[in-house]
């Protein structure tokens, strides 16, 4: 596992600071050299995040991807998406839409399922198409009696219904 570092307000904040775990010793993957021949061991942390230990320098922000910035971008568009929690078993996608339908154009709706048996697991995600029709959903439907269960409704969290890619045992 390798976590990427960037120094705000430094003449090498272009440069990305990597880890190699199995002989801790860091290097920079923008130029693959060793940092200990360009910076004294006294000023570079071993540690996991790699930062320089410099209190001139402001603080630093670390980021796990390739994206210079950890900090939301104001230019991202306002989410579309509902979460919905609590779902009956017996309610289906085509009840769902036809529901929420009443506050908005609904693009998609997506109940999740157990992989294994396929039943329902009581939640699901709906697409509208524009975020005044999902935050209208939202406010309407929170804590509502839906289907015999009552149902909590908010925003979705960017990201949060994207599946996640499974886990590979390791080999020895």
């Amino acid at each position: 596992m390798a976590l990427f570092c960037l120094l705000s307000n430094s003449p090498i904040s272009s440069i990305r600071f990597q880890i190699n775990f199995a002989n801790q010793t860091p290097f920079s993957s923008k130029f693959l050299i060793p940092i200990n021949s360009v910076f004294d061991n006294s000023k570079l942390s071993t540690f996991a995040p790699a930062i320089l230990c410099n209190p001139s320098i402001q603080k630093p922000y670390c980021c796990s991807s390739s994206s210079p910035s950890n900090e939301p971008d104001e230019l991202d568009p306002p989410t579309t998406i509902i979460f919905i929690k609590g779902l009956a078993q017996s309610t289906s996608e085509g009840g769902l839409k036809t529901a929420l339908s009443r506050f908005g154009d609904v693009n998609r709706v997506k109940i999740i399922t157990d992989k294994k048996t396929k039943q329902p697991l009581g939640f699901a995600y709906v697409w509208f198409t524009r975020e005044e029709f999902a935050q209208t959903a939202v406010e309407e439907m929170n804590g509502k009696f839906f289907d015999g269960k009552f149902i909590y409704v908010t925003l979705a969290k960017p990201g949060s219904c994207k599946p996640r890619a499974k886990a590979k045992p390791y080999k020895f």
